[in-house]
C-alpha cells in the first residue's frame, strides 16, 4: 500500500512542504507577486483573499506562464515538476500537496508571509485592489438589503464591479486562516 510505516510518515511530511526554487534574482522572492498554474485555482483565490497579488489563468500554456512571470517579476506557483525542471531561470514554489489549505500553509510559511496585513484588500475574482465606496447609495441595488442596513464599510473592485463588505463571513475566513496556519504538519 504505502511501503511501510516509516515510508508513509516520510511521504506525509513531504506532502506538506513546499520547495522553493530560486532563479536569477533572490529579491523576486521578496516581492510576493505570484502567478499560479492551472492546477492551483483555489490557492490563487486564497492568496488574493489575503491581499497577495496573484494571477491565475485556468488554461495558460506553460511557456506563456513562464514568460508572464519573468515580464512581471512574479513567483510561479506550480504542482508541475516538469515545469520547474525545464525552467531553472525562474523563481518557483513547487507545491506538493493537493489540499488547498496545506498549499496556502506551504506558501505562507516558505516565504514567511504575513496573511493579516492586507487581508480582504483584493478582488478574489480579478485580483485588482478594491476601493472604498464613499457614496454607498450609488450602489444600493447591488447590495443585499441586510448588508446595506447593517454594514458600514463597503468596497468595490474597479475592474469587475464586485462589491465587498465586512459581513459574518469575514470572521469565519479569519478563523479558518488562523486554524490552518496553526495546524501542525501531518506526520
Amino acid at each position: 500500500m504505502c511501503g511501510g510505516a516509516e515510508f508513509c510518515k516520510k511521504r506525509a511530511r513531504e506532502n506538506t512542504r513546499a520547495r522553493v526554487f530560486k532563479g536569477e534574482k533572490d529579491s523576486l522572492l521578496m516581492s510576493h507577486k505570484f502567478i499560479a498554474d492551472s492546477m492551483l485555482g483555489k490557492l490563487a483565490r486564497w492568496l488574493r483573499l489575503m491581499g497577495f497579488d496573484t494571477l491565475y489563468y485556468p488554461s495558460i500554456p506553460d511557456e506563456d506562464l513562464v514568460k508572464k512571470a519573468k515580464e512581471e517579476k512574479r513567483i510561479i506557483l506550480t504542482k508541475d515538476s516538469e515545469l520547474v525542471r525545464k525552467n531553472k531561470e525562474s523563481n518557483f514554489i513547487y507545491i506538493t500537496s493537493s489540499d488547498p489549505y496545506q498549499q496556502i500553509k506551504m506558501v505562507v510559511k516558505s516565504l514567511k508571509l504575513n496573511p493579516w496585513k492586507r487581508l480582504f484588500s483584493r478582488c478574489v475574482h480579478c485580483n485588482k485592489l478594491v476601493e472604498k465606496i464613499d457614496n454607498i447609495s450609488e450602489f444600493r441595488e447591488k447590495i443585499p438589503s441586510y448588508a446595506y442596513r447593517t454594514c458600514f464599510s463597503f468596497y468595490r473592485c474597479p475592474e469587475c464591479g464586485k462589491i465587498y463588505w465586512e459581513g459574518s463571513h469575514h470572521s469565519k475566513i479569519k478563523a479558518k486562516i488562523k486554524a490552518f496556519l496553526e495546524e501542525e504538519d501531518e506526520v
